[in-house]
């Protein structure tokens, strides 16, 4: 897998190729994936819904929709993901000057080809109609836990305490959370453990030390999470990172 990052806007390309992995059922709270199939077939469930996606097939998801993907190592995946901040703040014409020159470095990398290039700006409007058409509506308190939950994963948060601050039986809150996020508060928040020290390996700590600071019980047990969730090992990932230069 290889990741290519904005160095100033929430964007990044992921590729994805020679990989025979089945991700888990996941949601990604703070981007809006848009993934184009470029070789062989990947196998997307969608919220139940399982489709098998072809080359040249581009798929779309959103915030906090649960969905799985399985590919092989023929499959070559291509998503990129655009951080919600940037969707809510930029409007659609200053959203494709800047999308347009990051895919213009894109094509002159070699990452994809002009056609790809003009799918995917397109599926950047298809997002914005999204956005527009409505807003995922979410119960009060199931929005105030998952906000506590993305914003200090690492900390230990018993399911009694979150329960504790809805006025709710953790029994409740599990089956509430599950059916609103499609996930356990226990799953979400390892998830975003992971999310978190994705950010973190970009820095100057160990692997080790920032396992720590995740709240992992050592780092083989964080190696063993982050190569379920991510794809790769933790090594892996940030010898896989790449920053794609503002365009000027």
């Amino acid at each position: 897998m290889q990741y290519y990052q904005h160095d100033k806007y929430p964007i990044e390309f992921v590729l994805s190729e020679n990989i025979d992995k089945h991700f888990a059922p996941h949601n990604h709270v703070k981007h809006y994936v848009i993934s184009m199939v470029m070789q062989e077939v990947a196998t997307v469930c969608l919220e139940n819904r399982e489709v098998a996606c072809h080359r040249g097939d581009v798929f779309i998801i959103p915030p906090y929709t649960v969905h799985s993907v399985r590919q092989t190592k023929d499959t070559k995946l291509l998503s990129m993901c655009i951080g919600t901040t940037f969707i809510e703040e930029a409007t659609l014409e200053a959203a494709e000057v800047i999308v347009q020159d990051l895919l213009r470095d894109a094509v002159e990398r070699g990452i994809i080809g002009n056609e790809q290039s003009e799918k995917l700006l397109a599926s950047l409007r298809t997002v914005y109609r999204l956005r527009d058409q409505g807003r995922r509506e979410m119960d009060v308190g199931i929005k105030a836990l998952t906000d506590k939950i993305t914003s200090h994963p690492e900390q230990n948060l018993p399911i009694e305490a979150l329960a504790a601050e809805i006025y709710v039986s953790k029994y409740y809150l599990i089956r509430k959370f599950k059916n609103c996020i499609g996930m356990t508060p226990h799953q979400f928040c390892i998830q975003n453990r992971i999310r978190k020290s994705q950010g973190l390996l970009d820095t100057e700590r160990t692997v080790g030390e920032i396992s720590a600071e995740m709240g992992f019980y050592d780092q083989s047990h964080f190696n063993k999470v982050f190569q379920k969730i991510v794809g790769i090992s933790p090594s892996e990932y940030i010898h896989s990172k790449n920053i794609m230069q503002q365009i000027t």
